[in-house]
């Protein structure tokens, strides 16, 4: 069985420093995506804790 080829890059693993460009880029994709109150995180949670 092959691998499959991605382009999501594992950035827990060492390797090539990333520009500040990068970084930036990141966090603003991170700041458009869905967020969460606590209390829906709360909620949420309590659901899955009781199955």
């Amino acid at each position: 069985m092959g691998k499959v080829k991605s382009e999501k890059i594992n950035y827990a693993i060492p390797g090539d420093a990333m520009s500040q460009k990068e970084f930036e880029e990141m966090i603003k994709k991170a700041e458009d995506g869905p967020f969460h109150t606590i209390q829906k995180v709360k909620t949420e949670l309590a659901k899955w804790k009781a199955k």
